[in-house]
């Protein structure tokens, strides 16, 4: 159980950091202070898991452990320091990489913790799994006016929902794997990721709404 415990701590951190420094890759083009990054960088990084609380009526995790908070904000000034070195043309790959570890870690750690509270079990976990992974870059596109993946034909909500699917019926039929499984059902959603910037593997057409084309 510690082990199980220290994993999805793991996962947490990277997922915080990976957030914030995506914000920054995304913000890179639009001019910002190094104030404005590390705001945008924290909010992106804390936003899916505070809408997530939220809804669980639990305490919001930050608020509990003030360390995710800095964990956000050293990431993004590291950030703010060194993307701009990296060449403008990988800069948007480098941030579709980030962005999709950043889901993959958030979206574990959300059905973990929806998971462990009992919470609407079997289906709310992988609910708020996708919800957790997905808020945070949908805070960062919205603040950013740009538009979101999550309105693309990339693979973005399937892999997050596959992977939360697949960590929650670990969690229900072999929770003595639930280590293996967090790091096999993260590892799913960045391989499928990977096929969608990679080999630009979209979601078919006839699961698309097509109106007015």
């Amino acid at each position: 159980m510690l082990h199980g415990e220290l994993i999805i701590k793991v996962i947490t951190v990277l997922g915080t950091a990976a957030f914030a420094l995506s914000a920054v890759l995304a913000a890179l083009d639009k001019k910002v202070d190094i104030f404005t990054v590390i705001v945008l960088g924290t909010i992106t990084a804390v936003g899916g898991g505070t809408i997530r609380d939220c809804i669980l009526d639990s305490p919001v995790f930050w608020s509990m452990d003030i360390s995710y908070i800095v964990i956000a904000v050293v990431a993004s000034i590291a950030g703010f320091f060194f993307f701009p070195l990296i060449q403008l043309k990988k800069i948007n790959k480098l941030y579709l990489y980030i962005d999709a570890l950043a889901i993959a870690m958030f979206a574990v750690q959300g059905t973990d913790k929806a998971w462990s509270l009992g919470f609407g079990l079997p289906v709310a976990p992988v609910i708020l799994g996708t919800i957790t992974a997905v808020g945070g870059g949908i805070v960062r596109d919205v603040l950013l006016q740009r538009p979101s993946l999550l309105l693309t034909k990339e693979l973005y909500a399937i892999p997050v929902a596959l992977g939360c699917l697949s960590y929650s019926l670990v969690l229900s039929f072999a929770p003595q794997y639930s280590s293996s499984g967090a790091l096999f059902s993260a590892g799913l959603i960045v391989f499928m990721r990977h096929l969608s910037i990679q080999k630009q593997v979209i979601v078919p057409n006839w699961a698309i709404i097509n109106r007015g084309k």
